[in-house]
């Protein structure tokens, strides 16, 4: 696998899209400090998966993003690729078909990072798990920048075991072992959390499971009760119907009565009418025979009178007189006859109307005496049915209170065999055997126990002691380290500004150096590191000597005039050894070199210069100033006699003096810095002499500790079984005395209960006795109640029968009274006319005859009619009169039936009332079914043949006490019940599969651990074996190897151990900074040996180098090129001529990085040719 490209755009100093071509396993790249070298460093550890931004030197990730220059505007993103060769297979998994592999990073000014893999987004962790075990990482040993080198090699032990498991390829391994023991420690969280619901489940299910078998018991005995509740109510039906039935034939057939009476009520009725129609009809009959009688009369009368005319007239009318007197007596008579029976009439209905009153009040009173004597029976009825209640109760309580005995004196039986039990169980106990044994025990187990204790207080001080001394040693080494850190940084600063000295004393002048190498001039000083300037004075001397600070410092110039000639190109400036000489001065003022001290001359360039502390002093001297003087400020403002200088510096040429005048306070501080650490680094390894000799002391008291240990748990083991046993004998014989204590209470505690129940039984006898007594009396007022009852009800209807009777006779009278009134008013009219006939007769007698024979023809003829007539007249009043007669006979059959129906219809009421009372107690009966969800037809069909009510009620009765004794019930508890055992059996099977979880996660590990131990041991010992065959390759001798920090290989630290050659030191904290970079190199290089990295990146590792040892570095590089890539930033010339492929990054705009690349080879062919 191998690196092929790297693009950026954004990222850093590289704004614009950059790509990177990787074309050989041994490229550098150059360039000069700050142009962007080690961004390149930084984006490839970003992409890989950095997510610190102190890492990538930065404080928040959107620093990498270019921030913008005074030219340029900040962009908004930043990018990053790289591109893999992976023909080779080196990915495994998912990705190890793909011949071409390429990452992206991108991020935007929110921080928010997204990862891409082949184009496709993916998590920052796919990013990593693809390198695992490939030795790349942002942080691994493939990537070392600067200052990392020593770091690598101090790292502690266990950091430095981080390195080796990714040699190894373990890191995925221990990745997931750690996923593996957080799913574990979940599962184990889990395992307990579920543990803990358990138990309480199982505590709720034995409770739910006592109250969900007496609601179940409840439950069948609330249904037997609705059952036989429902039978003993059809039952009630069923008697019911029968009675009902019964009562509805009665009801049919007093209705079939009552109707035929009514029919001969309405038979009477009509025939009354029917009667009455032909009476009127008789009586207009008759008043018209009578009115043709009496025109007869009158018409013969007439005929007489003229017959007679005179002689026989007036006998005629005399006889016509006499007959119309005769008729008129017999109207008169038959008016008194009418008179006489109205007075009749008149005087009995006056007779019978205040007889309707008293009728009326009888049979008030009647009715009232059988509401009362009804009253009295319902009250007896009401008091009969409490006494019966009464006595049901009695009887009930007096059967309960017998079970309850004969169940006392049952379990008194049970009570005292169990107490002979427990005093049997008492005599057989081993408590005074095992108390006997414990004593012996228990003062070998406190000796052991004292012996222990002394034991542990000697390591516990001893361990205290040693982390006393640990924590000392460890703030020794913090400040070891921290020294170490601050010699770092001094060195660090002191090359840098060393570097930046140089550049600006013109060191880096190719020809110029390559003149002075030649001559032995190099290593000479230049004048910039010979003055001493007063202080404030710096920029004045910078300004005048500006051109001939980089001068090089000589004995003498005239044994350098002749090779002069040779630099054909550049500029170097030679300085001989003179002391300044302050020359003579036209003015009485300060000149510049007053404010200068050095041992080499260069006075001529500083004569005529005067100092001013203002530029407005330095203007008002001026004016004195002769043509070859000048004066400066400290400001560098630079005036002569007719010219005026502002210069201002380059960056490389600005502040050189205060530069050099850091260099060596710098100096004396990083001597001072060395000093510390070496007292610090010899106070921390007397520190761990002493840590070691006291843990070798601890060592042995744990050795005697744990065999006095084994000792004291055998010893407790057996104190703890026999206390347990004696524990247990105690608590089983005390549980024994206390059950028999307790069976005595409970003994006597019977006896009082029994002794009760017999008490109460006593006077639920009595009660029992009194309440028959009761009931015999009950029964006897039942007759007497019974026989009121019907005596009034007989002597109400009686009255009723009368009153209707006297209401039939005085509705009787009051018609034939009015008929009679008519047939008056009807005579009274007949009297009138027969008066005025009369009248007119006698007026006639006084007047003269008249022809007689015609009128004799019609006398006769009139006389006959009469007669004719006459019979007429008899017949229809006889007719009249047999009318009467038979509207009298039907008037009185009419009220016969009349009574007859009365009595039918009361009769009928009460049945009717029976019926509707029985109706009702059914639709009762058959709504409470409803009630309970129960069909009546159903509860019928399912009833024996031979079911009594009494036997029903008795079992029902049984039944409901049962239910009384099972007390208060939770019906819930069924559903709870069920719905916590469903709960339970989920949650078993839940723990089992956690267990089987746990299980697997636990082998899983151990198989992690096993190939994780395999893998590191044999990592262990080859990286080891490279280490010692590197590292004195590297120092031409010496020895170097690895160390176990302890025996565990899955916690164990990894120590280094190095001794160049002539060296005898202990650790590697006391090589110098070459040597620690050298061994570094060794390791790291071992390392890739064994698990080459698909790269790796080498950031100036070589400057602490010197060239011998840069050479040597070299030559193993080229050795190591072979199987990995090398991408290393050097400033180093013979680093960079190793390298097969040049890049130079360059800076020639301000902020923003480029790269040049040049092939070597291809270039030094072209330069052979």
């Amino acid at each position: 696998m191998h690196l092929t490209e790297i693009k950026l755009a954004g990222f850093k100093s590289f704004v614009d899209p950059t790509k990177i071509p990787i074309r050989s396993n041994m490229s550098a790249i150059v360039g000069p400090n700050g142009c962007g070298k080690s961004n390149i460093v930084d984006a490839i550890r970003w992409v890989i998966g950095e997510s610190s931004a102190k890492q990538l030197r930065g404080q928040s990730m959107s620093d990498v993003i270019f921030n913008g220059t005074t030219n340029r505007k900040p962009v908004g993103r930043a990018t990053v690729e790289l591109h893999f060769d992976n023909s080779a297979g080196r990915i495994t998994g998912e990705y190890a078909n793909y011949t071409d592999i390429v990452i992206r990073r991108e991020v935007e000014r929110d921080g928010q990072s997204n990862y891409f893999l082949n184009g496709t987004s993916c998590r920052r962790r796919d990013i990593l798990d693809v390198f695992l075990g490939t030795g790349l990482g942002p942080r691994s040993y493939s990537i070392i920048e600067q200052g990392m080198i020593s770091q690598l090699i101090e790292s502690k032990p266990e950091e430095m075991r981080l390195h080796l498991e990714e040699v190894a390829g373990i890191s995925k391994y221990k990745e997931r072992r750690r996923e593996t023991e957080n799913r574990i420690q979940h599962t184990k969280d889990n395992l307990d959390r579920l543990n803990d619901i358990r138990e309480e489940l199982d505590k709720q299910l034995r409770h739910l499971k006592r109250q969900a078998n007496a609601a179940e018991r409840y439950k069948v005995l609330k249904e037997e009760e609705r059952v036989l509740t429902a039978q003993m109510k059809a039952l009630h039906w069923q008697a019911l119907e029968e009675k009902r039935i019964q009562q509805q034939e009665k009801l049919n057939q007093q209705g079939v009565l009552r109707e035929q009476k009514v029919a001969e009520q309405r038979q009477y009725e009509a025939e009354m009418d029917k009667v009455k129609i032909q009476q009127e009809e008789a009586q207009e009959t008759q008043n018209d025979v009578q009115k043709r009688y009496y025109q007869i009369g009158e018409e013969i009368a007439r005929l007489e009178s003229q017959i007679k005319h005179h002689q026989e007239q007036l006998q005629r009318w005399q006889q016509e007189y006499a007959d119309t007197e005769h008729l008129w007596r017999e109207l008169e008579e038959t008016s008194l006859e009418q008179r006489e029976q109205i007075r009749e009439l008149e005087f009995e209905l006056a007779e019978l109307t205040p007889q309707e009153g008293e009728v009326s009040a009888r049979v008030s009173e009647a009715q009232r005496a059988f509401v009362e004597a009804n009253h009295k029976n319902r009250a007896w009825q009401k008091a009969w049915d409490e006494c019966q209640q009464h006595m049901a109760q009695v009887n009930s309580q007096l059967q309960v209170i017998t079970t309850k005995i004969e169940y006392h004196q049952k379990q008194d039986q049970q009570l005292k065999e169990r107490q002979s039990a427990i005093a049997a169980r008492l005599q057989q106990s081993r408590l005074t055997q095992l108390q006997a044994e414990i004593a012996p025990l228990q003062a070998v187990w406190q000796e052991k126990q004292l012996e222990l204790e002394t034991i542990k207080e000697t390591l516990q001080e001893d361990q205290r002691h040693i982390t006393e001394q640990r924590d000392n040693n460890k703030q020794r080494q913090q400040q070891l380290q921290h020294q170490q850190r601050e010699l770092q940084g001094l060195e660090a600063e002191q090359a840098k500004a060393a570097a930046l000295q140089q550049a600006a004393l013109g060191c880096h002048d190719e020809k110029s150096v390559e003149w002075l190498n030649r001559h032995q001039l190099q290593a000479r000083a230049r004048l910039g590191q010979k003055l001493q300037v007063a202080r404030g004075w710096e920029k004045a001397v910078e300004t005048v000597l500006s051109g001939y600070f980089d001068a090089v410092c000589v004995e003498h110039i005239d044994d350098y005039v002749a090779a002069l000639h040779e630099l054909n190109d550049g500029r170097i400036t030679l300085i001989e050894q003179a002391a300044l000489r302050m020359g003579g001065t036209s003015l009485k003022a300060e000149t510049l070199i007053s404010k200068m001290s050095s041992d080499w001359s260069f006075d001529q360039w500083l004569q005529g210069i005067y100092v001013a502390e203002t530029v407005v002093q330095a203007h008002a001297l001026r004016n004195t100033l002769a043509s070859h003087e000048s004066v400066i400020t400290p400001e560098g403002v630079w005036l002569g006699k007719n010219w005026i200088r502002i210069s201002h510096l380059p960056d490389s040429q600005r502040g050189i003096l205060e530069r050099e005048k850091h260099l060596q306070t710098l100096v004396e501080q990083i001597d001072l810095a060395q000093q510390r650490v070496a007292q610090y680094e010899e106070a921390w390894q007397q520190g761990e002499a002493i840590v070691i000799a006291l843990e070798k002391k601890r060592d042995a008291l744990q050795e005697n500790y744990q065999q006095k240990n084994a000792e004291f748990t055998e010893i407790r083991a057996q104190l703890t079984a026999r206390t347990a046993q004696l524990e247990a004998t105690k608590n089983e014989h005390q549980r024994l005395q206390n059950e028999l204590n307790e069976m005595n209470q409970r003994l006597q505690t019977q006896r009082d209960e029994i002794e009760v129940f017999h008490e109460k039984k006593i006077i639920l006898e009595k009660q029992q006795t009194d309440g028959q007594k009761q009931r015999n009396q009950f029964i006897e007022q039942r007759e007497e109640c019974q026989s009121a009852l019907e005596t009034a009800r007989h002597e109400a209807q009686k009255q009723q029968q009368q009153a209707d009777a006297l209401v039939i006779r005085m509705s009787a009278n009051e018609s034939q009274l009015g008929l009679l009134r008519q047939t008056l008013q009807r005579n009274e009219k007949q009297l009138t006319q027969l008066t005025e006939r009369r009248e007119y007769l006698s007026r006639q007698l006084s007047q003269e005859d008249s022809p007689v024979e015609k009128l004799k023809t019609d006398l006769q003829r009139q006389l006959s009619q009469r007669l004719s007539v006459e019979q007429e007249l008899k017949a229809a009043q006889a007719f009249v009169l047999e009318l009467r007669q038979r509207f009298k006979e039907a008037d009185v059959a009419k009220q016969h039936v009349m009574e007859v129906i009365a009595s039918v219809q009361t009769e009928l009421e009460k049945s009717r009332l029976i019926f509707q009372e029985m109706s009702v107690r059914q639709q009762t009966i058959q709504e409470q079914l409803q009630e309970i969800e129960v069909q009546l037809d159903a509860v019928i069909a399912q009833l024996p043949e031979h079911a009594e009510i009494q036997a029903w009620e008795v079992h029902l009765s049984e039944l409901q006490q049962s239910i009384h004794r099972l007390g208060p019930i939770n019906l819930a508890a069924i559903e709870e019940f069920q719905s916590s055992r469903e709960r339970k059996e989920y949650l078993d099977k839940q723990f089992q599969d956690l267990t089987e979880s746990l299980e697997t996660l636990e082998a899983a590990i151990r198989k992690i651990d096993r190939e994780s131990k395999i893998r590191f041991r044999e990592t262990f010992e080859k990286v080891n074996e490279g280490f010692q065959t590197i590292f004195p390759k590297i120092f031409g001798g010496g020895r170097a190897m690895l160390e176990l920090s302890e025996e565990d290989l899955l916690t164990t630290g990894i120590i280094v151990r190095a001794q160049p050659p002539g060296k005898r030191n202990s650790t590697i904290h006391m090589l110098s900074g070459g040597e620690k970079a050298l061994t570094a190199i060794a390791l790291i290089f071992s390392m890739f040996q064994l698990n080459p990295a698909p790269f790796c990146i080498l950031d100036e590792v070589d400057a602490p180098l010197d060239d011998v040892n840069v050479g040597r570095f070299c030559q193993l590089v080229k050795e190591m090129a072979k199987e990995t890539q090398f991408l290393m930033i050097s400033h180093n010339k013979v680093t960079i001529e190793t390298a097969d492929h040049l890049m130079g990054v360059t800076m020639q705009e301000a902020g923003v990085s480029r790269l040049v690349a040049v092939d070597v080879a291809l270039a030094l062919e072209m330069v052979e040719a």
